[in-house]
């Protein structure tokens, strides 16, 4: 197959592999997605054509001139090395710090991972396009995979606050409604106790998050059919 054939190949085979993570990113509305990616795969293969085409160049010039091979110079590595490099001041970029929290670390390690795709595809030979096939092959899945676990994990370790006001006199009712509907009272704080119409009443907020698939909406629906919920919002 001609050079320039194999080349063409390489950097479409890069496009894919970095559209195709860029678009798992997408989905899940992180810092850097689909176009991000692409740019960074085909960058880095690039690069890594560039490489190989000045190793190349310099020795057929060596070749065609013995007398130069003193004189001329290239390292293999030089190019590519400063790419492992650099990425990480992009892979940087994608992280966000905000109220104590960090976002974006993962996107940061796939941009330094589709980065190494990347250079592998460049680089060429049959070794290389098997790993870089069999990388993506393999962590697609388990991105895909993360995400929904993710997604479950957030849900059930989200922790919501509510204000009730109920009868003093129910106060086990309520809380075995909420345990019924898998709910994790986390604490709860007591803002008021009052008398109306010769019954004692309790105002208070309760921290909880929701085990189940249960929605927010559905365990405030739920505690507000109660006889003994007064009165029960979103705090």
């Amino acid at each position: 197959m001609p050079v320039i054939i194999e080349q063409i190949l390489q950097v479409i085979g890069a496009l894919i592999v970095g559209a195709a993570v860029g678009y798992e990113r997408e989905i899940k509305n992180k810092p850097a997605g689909f176009f991000t990616f692409t740019l960074v795969c085909v960058g880095s293969c690039l690069i890594a054509i560039l490489q190989k085409n000045l190793v190349n160049d310099t020795t057929a010039q060596i070749l065609a001139n013995p007398e130069l091979a003193n004189v001329l110079k290239v390292d293999q590595g030089r190019v590519i090395a400063q790419v492992v490099s650099g990425i990480g001041f992009l892979g940087a970029g994608t992280i966000i710090h905000n109220r104590g929290n960090v976002k974006g670390i993962t996107t940061a390690a796939m941009l330094w991972l589709v980065s190494g795709l990347g250079l592998m595809i460049g680089t060429g030979g049959i070794n290389n396009y098997i790993i870089a096939a069999t990388t993506s092959i393999i962590i697609l899945p388990i991105s895909f995979f993360t995400r929904k676990l993710s997604d479950s994990l957030a849900r059930h370790r989200k922790v919501r606050r509510i204000r009730v006001i109920f009868q003093d006199s129910y106060e086990k009712q309520l809380f075995d409604n909420l345990a019924s509907q898998g709910v994790v009272v986390r604490k709860t704080y007591l803002l008021n106790k009052s008398v109306q119409d010769d019954v004692h009443l309790k105002e208070s907020i309760i921290y909880f998050s929701i085990a189940t698939n249960r929605t927010f909406e559905d365990v405030l629906n739920q505690l507000s059919m109660q006889e003994y919920i007064i009165e029960i919002s979103e705090a």
